[in-house]
């Protein structure tokens, strides 16, 4: 069912009124994007972008299709739905001993949206950015329906999936790499600056760091 409501980023600016739906399945997902008279959809996560990246007249929620697919032990691979958040992953996860790779500055964020926008963490020096963790993805498009890709099969696809903004098609399903940590706590080292040259120099200075701010 379709709501109409005002939506913005995360910034609150700039908004627009937009009918909203939120598909439950990946061929509910298809049928819409390729009903007729076919609309513009533009899919949406939890809305904590900044500016208008995830604002349209037509908006999919795709936070209902939020599932926790399966964590391969071995390997480190979760496979979730699009509209999984890190926060969810973190909560089932990190108990068991398991951290994304990659986390942007919010946990409020669903693993489609950080695959679209190709997020990045404080860790972007060491292990770069969220599409470099991501294995395999579904996207839903408009000619083919839903199309499996990663970095062997249909990599033009893939690649331009992640941090393609949603422009290839709406991903239903994402593959990541998460990794073994210790526990849920970092060991953590403050250092001041005067300046910004002496903080540009301390950055330098470790840049071995897994993680710096």
């Amino acid at each position: 069912m379709a709501t109409r409501m005002t939506l913005s980023g995360w910034g609150r600016y700039p908004s627009t009124q937009a009918r909203l739906v939120r598909p439950r399945d990946a061929d509910e997902l298809v049928s819409l994007i390729t009903a007729k008279p076919r609309a513009q959809w533009i899919a949406r996560g939890l809305g904590r972008s900044y500016g208008d990246s995830a604002l349209g007249e037509d908006v999919l929620d795709m936070t209902g299709m939020d599932c926790l697919l399966g964590l391969n032990e071995q390997s480190g691979v979760l496979r979730c739905g699009a509209g999984a958040s890190i926060a969810e992953i973190l909560r089932v996860f990190v108990p068991r001993g398991w951290f994304p790779a990659v986390t942007p500055g919010t946990r409020f964020v669903t693993v489609g949206g950080a695959t679209a926008a190709d997020a990045h963490g404080k860790n972007h020096h060491i292990d770069g950015s969220f599409g470099d963790h991501v294995v395999a993805l579904k996207v839903a498009t408009v000619t083919e329906g839903v199309v499996e890709c990663s970095p062997e099969t249909r990599p033009e696809l893939f690649r331009a999936t992640c941090g393609g903004m949603g422009l290839t098609g709406v991903i239903v399903e994402a593959s990541i790499r998460l990794r073994r940590v210790p526990g849920p706590w970092l060991r953590e080292t403050v250092m001041k600056a005067d300046n910004l040259v002496a903080a540009l120099e301390l950055f330098e200075r470790h840049a071995k760091s897994p993680y710096s701010v």
